[in-house]
């Protein structure tokens, strides 16, 4: 676990858990609640750079004293609270979170005193399970899913922006528009 306070020096350096709730935005109509919106942002952020990518992980670090510490509560929060906090973003909270995402961008490009972007894209191919919306058949990788257009900064590889696609969208398709 000591990656993650690598992680939370740097969360403080540049204010990133400050600028995500910020942005943080969601229909929130919890009248009791333990947890925060933004500290179970910050909780599964903090879990998916530990290797933690799974909600139901949450059921197991549950007291973990490391991630308590690094995310100021006594417990995290479990599985279903995540899963709940997932459902309160619609569209807008979306491109709320791209705003903070782009301000975080120019921080670090600001403290790297940077003089470029080179814009790096591609598509990907995301598999799915069950029947999600907007999931599609790619008869390039055999497989039903998503087909995700995703920016990259050429130099550094630090990641800029992405759009989720259908699984069948050829892949230039939207480029335009993305950028």
């Amino acid at each position: 676990h000591t990656g993650e306070f690598l992680f939370r020096e740097f969360d403080e350096k540049i204010g990133f858990s400050t600028t995500l709730s910020k942005f943080l935005n969601l229909e929130d109509k919890r009248r009791y609640y333990v947890h925060s919106n933004e500290n179970l942002l910050r909780q599964k952020i903090y879990q998916i750079i530990a290797g933690y990518t799974e909600d139901d992980a949450a059921d197991q670090l549950t007291k973990d004293p490391v991630f308590t510490q690094i995310i100021g509560t006594d417990a995290l929060a479990s599985q279903p609270s995540l899963s709940r906090f997932f459902r309160r973003f619609d569209r807008r909270s979306i491109e709320d979170l791209n705003e903070a995402n782009q301000e975080l961008i120019d921080k670090v490009h600001q403290f790297r005193d940077s003089k470029a972007v080179i814009f790096d894209l591609d598509s990907t191919h995301s598999d799915t399970y069950g029947n999600q919306e907007s999931a599609a058949y790619n008869a390039h990788y055999g497989t039903v899913g998503f087909h995700p257009l995703v920016a990259f900064d050429g130099v550094t590889g630090d990641f800029i922006k992405a759009s989720l696609r259908p699984g069948n969208v050829y892949t230039s398709n939207g480029v335009v528009d993305f950028i």
